[in-house]
């Protein structure tokens, strides 16, 4: 069994720790130091847990090209690392999203932002943690947004992805699906001084019981993506609808972890060693 990583976090080390308690030799692969040859392979799977997106898909689509199963493939990466495709996909299957509108330039971003109710959401297509994300209610905070934006060199941190804003009292919720079965959720509470909810902007996680409904956007999320280790963040407004944000294909758990007393490690670690075993 390979994990490949660049920067070890809890959850790396607590999936080593899973998979050589179920018997496994883990081959460590950090993909800063050792180069990927394609066609070759260190083990029959690969758990793919590159911080960088764009790291992870390339290990993955490196691995992939020797036959290795990898969790998750280059493909579910690849998808839900991207806000617009991740939802163009989801909007298809008829789930919910909140209402989504794509500018590729800054003239047709403020052609966007006009036919937006505000205050709107505002965020790039590519990236975590909350980053490049604002909440904007006015046309003279549009326009600073739109010229921070237009400076940026990457091209698709340029592309704008306006989305209505959900009321959610500051809250919202993340499921991990694995192998089909979703393992429970959490909800994430935002920081008085923030309405984002990422805990990496200090937002807090408690346990939320899984319903339903819950349960079943979760499952038909990741196989929306063939994801078969995915996190669905998803919004609930004040009537108790639920609307899919974002899917993450190299999910943190730690959080998760500590909300839920879930141990999200030794689950994944008993699926990629079962699946192996097929």
């Amino acid at each position: 069994m390979e994990l490949i990583y660049d920067y070890p976090r809890l959850e790396e080390r607590l999936i080593i720790e899973r998979l050589k308690a179920r018997g496994a030799d883990v081959v460590l692969t950090n993909v800063n130091d050792v180069p990927l040859i394609m066609g070759e392979g260190a083990s029959d799977a690969a758990l793919i847990r590159p911080v960088s997106m764009f790291k992870a898909l390339y290990a993955a689509a490196a691995r992939e090209s020797s036959g290795i199963f990898t969790v998750n493939s280059s493909e579910t990466i690849a998808i839900c690392g991207d806000k617009i495709l991740c939802l163009s996909r989801v909007a298809a299957r008829g789930i919910r999203i909140p209402r989504t509108v794509v500018a590729v330039d800054s003239r047709s971003a403020e052609q966007a932002f006009k036919l937006m109710p505000k205050p709107v959401v505002d965020k790039p297509p590519i990236g975590s943690w909350g980053r490049l994300v604002a909440l904007v209610g006015d046309e003279r905070t549009w326009r600073t947004i739109l010229e921070y934006r237009s400076l940026i060199s990457s091209a698709q941190l340029k592309v704008h992805v306006l989305q209505q804003y959900v009321e959610t009292g500051g809250r919202d919720v993340r499921t991990i699906v694995l192998g089909g079965e979703v393992l429970g959720a959490m909800e994430r509470i935002g920081p008085p001084d923030d309405w984002r909810t990422n805990v990496a902007l200090g937002g807090k996680t408690v346990q939320r019981k899984l319903d339903p409904e819950l349960v079943e956007i979760s499952i038909r999320c990741a196989e929306v993506v063939g994801g078969e280790f995915v996190a669905v963040d998803i919004l609930v407004d004040r009537s108790g609808d639920y609307y899919v944000n974002e899917l993450n294909g190299v999910p943190e758990f730690k959080g998760f972890m500590e909300a839920t007393g879930i141990d999200v490690a030794a689950h994944l670690a008993g699926h990629v060693i079962d699946r192996t075993k097929r």
